[in-house]
């Protein structure tokens, strides 16, 4: 599973996945435009192209359960990585071990203002 992931990411870096974020919304708070650029640099690329079966960004009907343990509960599957219903991984830090906690909290907290 790891490298499906790894290769999904590298894939996206090459392909330049973020060509889709002007569809993401941009937020007028600070720590949102903070999330939302982490959020593009990292977890976009699988939570935006349903790859590695990360619920989709826009997905609100995957998200609600997600959303429903809090965000605490959502700051520590981001910060220390989880396995899916499918069997399928994420790990630590959306694999970007250089981010802080605080980043990503931020990137979180817009995924969960998208998603709400």
């Amino acid at each position: 599973m790891r490298l499906a992931l790894a290769g999904a990411l590298l894939l996206c870096s090459h392909a330049g996945c973020s060509a889709d974020a002007p569809k993401y919304p941009q937020f007028a708070d600070s720590r949102l435009q903070q999330g939302r650029a982490v959020w593009l640099g990292t977890c976009e690329a699988c939570h935006a192209h349903d790859l590695a079966g990360a619920p989709l960004v826009t997905d609100r009907k995957a998200w609600a359960p997600r959303l429903a343990k809090g965000t605490q509960a959502l700051y520590a599957s981001a910060l220390g990585g989880l396995t899916g219903p499918r069997g399928t991984q994420m790990p630590p830090r959306g694999g970007n071990d250089k981010l802080s906690d605080d980043e990503v909290k931020a990137a979180v907290d817009y995924m969960a203002a998208i998603a709400k």
